[in-house]
């Protein structure tokens, strides 16, 4: 699946308002990206991917993370340097998205 048509897919599932929003920028913006009308849409689907597409739902932190930064979590080796740390990579090591 392209990136536009990823990005054409969560504007009709959100609305335009609500996905400009969260990309931090226009509505009319959005409207251009979608219609092949914006200059260089690139940046914008570069941040539309790591905001909406390389995130899990984390179940631990109770709010989203990117791929990368799950995948370094929950494939490290067991963490020194405190409780919090050490529950969080616990909880990793159980998850359903480890490594993914």
């Amino acid at each position: 699946m392209s990136l536009l048509i990823a990005f054409n897919d969560k504007r009709a599932e959100i609305g335009t308002k609500a996905l400009a929003e969260a990309l931090g920028i226009k509505d009319s913006a959005v409207r251009m990206i979608s219609t092949g009308n914006y200059p260089n849409p690139t940046p914008i689907l570069n941040l539309f991917a790591k905001r909406f597409i390389n995130v899990v739902s984390c179940p631990y932190a109770l709010r989203t993370l990117e791929r990368d930064d799950c995948k370094t979590r929950s494939m490290a080796p067991r963490p020194l340097g405190g409780k919090e740390k050490l529950n969080w990579w616990t909880a990793c090591q159980s998850c359903d998205q480890r490594g993914a």
